[in-house]
């Protein structure tokens, strides 16, 4: 039996038993050199040997176990640190090697700057991006009373479309921009020209800004006005009554807001005078080729004769053709698209609902607002006549809503616009012409309740909502009669980061439309009851005449005398 055997386990203490240790050591040399008398004691010397080989071989064991925990202790002690004291500084700047930072050059960090806001250019020498407002003081020295003014109306930081059209055309190029809507090009245009007219003048128009519609134009005047204040800077904006001046030369005028129409027929009796415009802005560029105002811009643009004349189109969308116009009356332009070209605001949540036929729609529109009517709500129809069939339908719901369209009065379309923004209207219901460019800031939902026949459409009508950065919602109703237009609609709703079934994806592009469709009339009631409303609606209405003193009403016999063989009926209507 092995002797080690019965020290298995055990931990021999030297301090307690050294005097038996010390005895064992004074016989270990002795009992060595008699080896040779091992066989003659009968094993005894042997096992005295291998009880010490054995306490050694414990005594060695349990040493090497300390030293081995001494240095694992030793190398966590050198590699952990203590976060209550602070690291140790060398002061010796001789051993400290000095930190090289690579040094970005200005091209490749004005490219990164322009991936990082997706800001698409094209041309040469084009200028670098602002980095802040507080560069248009220290670079491009613009005057105190405008960052104050810019500060006042709440912008912080220049949007992408801002950042790179600024400093193009203050560099005096022209340009033509494509940026989402909502995404600020108005203050993109009006810094510009304000900072480099500089002061006001009295030597007539410097700077024209044509519009599609009044409703944009007021729109830009009152943005404008937020810039100017401080200054004397003369704003006027082409209406009826400016427009019958006979001498709109005597007006002293800095900047015109107006449409094409109207600056056109003043141009056409010699009324004005744009020999001196310095700046030409043509804002929702698209729509106002579109609308056929191409001759009447041309007359615009043959006018503005000054040679150093910057001239600059804005728009949500951009179309080929609209491109292919624009560089036909500019000089050495460049193009700024943001983010994807064509594509509606990334901050709408965006949804198709199918809703079978035009009756369905009504019933969708009243369950949709029974669900969740959140104010303020804007609808969208093609055209006007259905746009006052909507109106009648929903004021029977009870519901606060008022309509713009080409039918309606100057005054009736502003009271209506204030209404809506004010909050005392819940629902307006446009068309696309009047919708165009408009800013309602805070717009929750937009509804299509007649699917838009062109992509442009789509965008534009989407963009009332989500501006400014804020979120928003469209709903798009559509029929049978729609799929056909669902192709590029499905695509450009997909690009905005919003869900589309496959099977829109997967459908053929449909023909181009440049008319609406037709569609039946907006109406609950059963067609013939349908007819003998609408025939009313339209009757006008006829007054019960004042009876006079004797009894008799004259104006019931004059209408007698003079409607031979017509019946007239107790209340004074014709029958």
């Amino acid at each position: 039996m092995d002797p080690s055997f019965l020290f298995a386990g055990v931990r021999f203490d030297r301090k307690r038993f050294a005097a038996d240790v010390n005895r064992f050591k004074q016989h270990s040399g002795a009992l060595l050199a008699d080896e040779h008398d091992d066989d003659k004691h009968g094993g005894q010397t042997q096992n005295g040997s291998d009880a010490i080989a054995s306490l050694n071989m414990v005594e060695s064991t349990g040493v090497q176990k300390k030293k081995k925990k001494k240095r694992k202790l030793k190398h966590e002690d050198e590699s952990s640190f203590n976060i209550f004291k602070p690291p140790e500084v060398n002061n010796d700047k001789s051993e400290q090697k000095p930190s090289v930072k690579r040094k970005i050059p200005e091209a490749e960090f004005v490219g990164l700057q322009r991936k990082k806001y997706r800001i698409h250019v094209a041309g040469h020498n084009i200028p670098a991006p602002l980095l802040d407002f507080d560069q248009l003081k220290t670079q491009f020295r613009c005057k105190s009373y405008l960052m104050q003014n810019i500060a006042n109306a709440g912008y912080r930081e220049p949007t992408p479309i801002q950042r790179q059209v600024i400093p193009v055309l203050l560099a005096g190029r022209e340009c033509f921009a494509c940026a989402p809507t909502g995404s600020g090009k108005t203050l993109a245009f009006l810094l510009p020209i304000l900072m480099r007219l500089k002061v006001p003048s009295k030597d007539g128009v410097r700077a024209v800004i044509l519009c599609p519609t009044r409703e944009l134009a007021l729109q830009t005047t009152r943005e404008l006005k937020k810039l100017i204040v401080g200054k004397k800077f003369r704003v006027r904006v082409m209406t009826k009554a400016l427009a019958r001046c006979s001498d709109f030369s005597k007006l002293p005028c800095d900047i015109l807001v107006s449409t094409p129409l109207r600056l056109d027929a003043l141009l056409k009796e010699s009324k004005i005078d744009l020999g001196r415009v310095e700046h030409l802005v043509m804002d929702e560029s698209d729509k106002l080729f579109e609308m056929g105002f191409v001759e009447q811009i041309d007359a615009v643009v043959a006018s503005c004769t000054h040679p150093s004349i910057t001239r600059s189109l804005f728009s949500a969308t951009l179309p080929d053709s609209v491109e292919e116009l624009a560089r036909t009356i500019m000089h050495d332009a460049v193009r700024i698209v943001i983010g994807e070209r064509n594509s509606a605001a990334q901050t709408v949540k965006q949804r198709l609902v199918f809703v079978g036929t035009e009756e369905g729609k009504l019933l969708a529109l009243r369950q949709i607002f029974k669900e969740s009517l959140q104010p303020p709500v804007l609808i969208f129809v093609q055209s006007k006549e259905r746009a006052q069939e909507l109106h009648r339908e929903l004021e029977n719901d009870d519901i606060k809503v008022d309509s713009i369209h080409a039918d309606r009065t100057q005054a009736q379309r502003d009271a209506a616009v204030e209404k809506f923004r004010e909050g005392k209207t819940w629902v307006l219901i446009a068309t696309d012409l009047l919708g165009r460019g408009m800013d309602f800031k805070g717009v929750n939902v937009v509804i299509n309740y007649d699917f838009p026949h062109t992509s442009a459409s789509y965008i534009h009508r989407v963009g009332r909502s989500g501006r400014a950065g804020r979120s928003g919602q469209a709903i798009t109703l559509y029929t049978e009669e729609d799929v056909p237009l669902l192709h590029s609609t499905a695509h450009i709703i997909q690009a905005s980061g919003c869900e589309v079934p496959g099977w829109m994806l997967s459908l053929p592009k449909g023909p181009k439309r440049k008319a609406p469709t037709s569609r039946e009339a907006i109406s609950t009631r059963p067609p013939l009851e349908a007819k003998v409303f609408k025939r009313k609606a339209n009757k006008p209405l006829k007054v019960k005449p004042v009876p006079d003193a004797k009894g008799t009403n004259e104006n019931q016999l004059k209408s007698k005398k003079s409607r031979k063989g017509q019946h007239i009926s107790d209340e004074g209507v014709l029958t």
